[in-house]
């Protein structure tokens, strides 16, 4: 039976919009499509650089790839607004799928610990937590803000490999996208792969379209 299961958020236990979509709606919403592939091939030029000169916050992403797109696209600069709009992204328009609170309160009955691993802005992340009510339920949070790493950078893989004790094989990663799963890969313990739509992109010990079909892995 599981011992230890990791948890990331977004898209995972929590729904919301992505920021970079917001955006790409506001700045113009008759190219959005095009203005939205631009700000996310911005984004990963910070978020996947291992090499980069420092690291950098989601926030701070964010703002740095607004600004781009407002010079490429000859478009108004709301970099000084994009904190603003992270924050409300996540805080006023998110909101828990349906089947976190069970999922969660059946673990935590089980006596299995639950941790966090994510990769977000740690004063966000929290309050978003406790403002769903659901903080409590996890031991630890392994946010990137606090490490200074994005998943599934050597320092994320290290705090993970902290909270972990054999058997090995009754720890899981569940996470909706590649980083969660080469995570879990790297640390040696089980991944899940959740998509709702059933649209599987990233290889994965596990599949799952509803975090109920969790119990069926995990042997709870």
């Amino acid at each position: 039976m599981a011992h230890t299961i990791f948890f990331d958020v977004g898209g995972t236990i929590v729904t919301t919009k992505s920021t970079l979509t917001f955006f790409a709606e506001i700045l113009d919403p008759e190219r959005k499509d095009e203005i939205f592939r631009y700000l996310v091939d911005s984004f990963m030029l910070y978020y996947e650089n291992e090499n980069i000169d420092r690291f950098y916050t989601v926030r701070e992403i964010i703002a740095i790839t607004v600004k781009m797109a407002a010079e490429k696209f000859n478009l108004p600069d709301l970099s000084a607004e994009s904190e603003k709009y992270y924050r409300l992204n996540h805080l006023r328009d998110a909101s828990l799928f349906d089947d976190t609170i069970l999922t969660l309160e059946r673990l935590k009955e089980q006596n299995i610990k639950m941790i966090i691993c994510s990769d977000a802005d740690a004063d966000v992340l929290v309050e978003q937590l406790k403002m769903f009510g659901i903080y409590d339920y996890f031991e630890d949070l392994i946010i990137s803000s606090n490490i200074g790493a994005y998943k599934p950078h050597d320092k994320m893989v290290k705090e993970v490999l902290k909270h972990c004790r054999e058997p090995y094989s009754e720890i899981f990663f569940v996470g909706d996208n590649r980083v969660d799963m080469e995570t879990a890969r790297r640390t040696k313990i089980k991944s899940v792969l959740i998509n709702r739509k059933g649209r599987f992109k990233y290889d994965a010990d596990y599949k799952i379209t509803t975090l109920s079909e969790l119990f069926d892995i995990i042997h709870v």
